[in-house]
């Protein structure tokens, strides 16, 4: 299986990444993409791909962050763009759960980074972090003016409503879930995932957060963990488990153009 989305540069991982990648080896999941939160992140997450082989990594600067990261950084994205590792830029987006950083400085990184993507010419796809923000997501995509527009996206962890999901799929976007669809305080995250076309489906840990079920009290997640959504997902659509996987394989190898 592919994890499309942890952080093994995060401390509670990276301080034992070997333990943590023969762990996820002996689960089956043989590939991952460790994904870059910052400039200085992205960098930590392009050595340890560099240096593992099934380990990809993404370059992003994450909503949280966006008054932590001086604007002149902006351009090292495109520079790790061009490592043969990096499959993708992000995660980058909208988080409206808390009021900071202010909305407007989100807008305008989240702009400024599809400016990169666009002017540079790139054609990775795009990792997004939306959380309570689907229709100002969805209007900055939309105004980007990048090639294919929706279909480059994926909306990471995603969280939000079956109308919103419908919105997401309205525009082309892959949707991708963790271990909160298999918690028993989220239907409306589990309805939305029942919605979600098997050929646009995607799943992830976001390690080292978020710890599916039957392992949830265990922290911190682990990339071993993304068959365990996998295999809640298969129960929940009705689909065998070899045949999810499969498809949740090539999903993500078309997605991310992985080898």
């Amino acid at each position: 299986m592919i994890d499309t989305h942890c952080h093994l540069t995060f401390p509670e991982l990276r301080g034992r990444l070997a333990a943590v990648l023969e762990a996820a080896a002996a689960a089956g999941v043989d590939r991952m993409i460790t994904i870059g939160t910052s400039p200085e992140d992205a960098q930590a997450a392009r050595q340890i791909a560099e240096a593992q082989e099934g380990v990809y990594f993404a370059a992003g600067v994450h909503p949280h962050y966006v008054s932590r990261v001086p604007r002149h950084e902006l351009p090292s994205l495109a520079e790790l763009a061009l490592n043969p590792k990096c499959v993708a830029f992000g995660e980058m987006g909208l988080d409206y759960h808390y009021d900071e950083p202010p909305r407007k400085q989100q807008h305008e990184w989240f702009a400024a980074q599809l400016e990169v993507v666009r002017y540079g010419d790139f054609r990775h796809p795009i990792i997004l972090h939306c959380r309570k923000a689907v229709d100002d997501t969805i209007a900055i995509i939309q105004g980007s003016g990048l090639p294919g527009a929706g279909s480059r996206f994926v909306f990471h962890c995603f969280t939000e409503s079956p109308r919103d999901v419908r919105k997401v799929l309205d525009i082309g976007a892959m949707v991708s879930f963790t271990g909160i669809v298999t918690y028993k305080n989220a239907p409306d995250v589990r309805e939305s995932a029942q919605l979600v076309p098997l050929d646009r489906l995607m799943v992830e840990t976001d390690a080292p957060f978020l710890t599916p079920e039957p392992h949830r009290k265990i922290k911190p997640n682990e990339p071993k963990y993304v068959t365990d959504t996998a295999r809640f997902l298969s129960d929940l659509r009705g689909v065998p488990v070899e045949a999810l996987i499969c498809q949740l394989d090539a999903n993500a190898e078309r997605f991310f153009r992985l080898a």
